[in-house]
C-alpha cells in the first residue's frame, strides 16, 4: 500500500533530521537544537494550544499544560524522549497542549538531568522526585479546591521518556531509595525502548523502515547512560524488560509499526499480560518513532492521540 503524502513528508523531515545530527554527531548542544525540531514538519503542528507555565519542582525546572477551566486534580506527569540527552519544552510544547485537552489532565512536564552531564541514575531521580511532587501540588498558586492531593494521577512519556516511564513504575514498586510511593491510576509508554541489550528481533528487520533511530547505536548509548554504575545493561531500571512486572498499574503501550524498538513493545507487553498486568496495546501500520507528536499534519497521529485520551479518561 503506497504511503499518504502526510506520511511520506514526515518521513523525510526525520530523515533530513538524522543528516543533520550525522554532521556533528559530538555537537551536544547542536543536536538538543535539532532534536527540538524533531515534529517540526509544518507549522501547525508546532503550534502552541496552550502557553507552558513554568514552575520549579524541587531543584529542577517543571512546566505546567493546563487546560483552560480545569480544576487542577486530575494531573499527568509527563517524561519527554531525545535518548536520554535531549529534548525541551520548546520541541514538545504543542503535543502538550494536545495531549492535556485529550486526556482532560494538567499536564507537569519536567525537566529532568540529561547525559552526558548527568547519566543514570540522575534523570530517573529527577522523575520520581516529579512524580512524588506532582502528587501534593496543585498547577494554580491560588487553589481553586480545598483539595491539594490528586484526585487521579498519571504518569506517561515517549522514548527515552517512555523508558524512563516503565523504569520508576518498577522503582516505585521496589520501594528504590525508600519514597514510599503509591503506583499511579494509569500509565502510558510512547515507543519506549525497555532493552538496552537491542537483542528484539525488529532491530535487525525493520532497520531500513525507521527513518531515525539506529539499531548499532542502542549499545553505545546504554554504556555512555551507565557509565556511573555499577549496573550492566539489564538492569531493570534500565532495561524494564528484565524486571520483575508484576504488581504494574493498568498500562497503555503505543508504538508504530515501522520501528527498530517495536520489539521492546512487544515483548514488554507480553510480559507484563504474563505477570497480571492490565495492558492496553496499540500497534499503528506504517508509523515511525514518536508518531504522535505529528499531529495534526499527520491523521494517524491526531486519532493515536484521542486514543490515549479516551484511556486515561477511563478514570472519570
Amino acid at each position: 500500500m503506497s504511503k499518504s503524502a502526510e506520511l511520506t513528508a514526515v518521513l523525510m523531515h526525520l530523515e533530513n533530521l538524522v543528516l543533520k545530527v550525522t554532521q556533528n554527531p559530538s555537537d551536544i548542544t547542536r543536536r538538543r537544537e535539532l532534536l527540538d525540531g524533531y515534529f517540526s514538519v509544518s507549522p501547525e503542528v508546532m503550534a502552541i494550544s496552550i502557553p507552558p507555565e513554568k514552575v520549579m519542582v524541587g531543584d529542577r525546572v517543571g512546566y505546567w499544560f493546563v487546560p483552560e477551566d480545569h480544576d487542577g486534580q486530575r494531573r499527568l506527569l509527563y517524561l519527554h524522549g531525545g535518548s536520554w540527552m535531549s529534548g525541551s519544552v520548546k520541541g514538545w510544547a504543542a503535543f502538550m497542549g494536545r495531549l492535556a485537552q485529550a486526556c482532560d489532565c494538567a499536564i507537569l512536564f519536567i525537566d529532568y538531568s540529561l547525559m552526558p552531564e548527568a547519566p543514570f541514575p540522575a534523570g530517573l531521580n529527577d522523575c520520581l522526585d516529579a512524580y512524588k511532587w506532582l502528587r501534593d501540588n496543585r498547577p494554580f498558586e491560588k487553589p481553586r479546591s480545598e483539595h491539594t492531593k490528586a484526585e487521579k494521577i498519571f504518569l506517561a512519556g515517549d522514548s527515552a521518556g517512555g523508558n524512563l516511564t516503565l523504569a520508576c513504575l518498577l522503582a516505585i514498586k521496589q520501594n528504590y531509595l525508600s519514597l514510599n510511593l503509591p503506583m499511579p491510576d494509569r500509565a502510558l509508554a510512547i515507543s519506549p525502548c525497555t532493552d538496552f541489550t537491542a537483542s528484539g528481533k525488529t532491530m535487525g528487520t525493520h532497520q531500513d523502515r525507521d527513518p531515525i533511530i539506529s539499531a548499532q547505536a542502542i549499545p553505545f548509548l546504554a554504556k555512555a547512560y551507565l557509565k556511573n554504575s555499577n549496573e550492566d545493561d539489564t538492569y531493570p531500571l534500565a532495561s524494564p524488560l528484565f524486571g520483575d512486572l508484576t504488581g504494574l498499574p493498568p498500562l497503555m503501550l503505543q508504538t508504530g509499526e515501522a520501528e527498530v524498538l517495536l520489539d521492546d513493545t512487544l515483548r514488554f507487553a507480553e510480559k507484563a499480560k504474563q505477570a497480571g498486568v492490565d495492558v492496553l496495546l496499540d500497534v499503528w501500520p506504517d508509523m515511525p518513532h514518536v508518531f504522535q507528536g505529528f499531529a495534526p499534519f499527520l491523521p494517524q497521529a491526531s486519532e493515536a492521540v484521542e486514543r490515549i485520551g479516551e484511556y486515561f479518561k477511563q478514570d472519570g
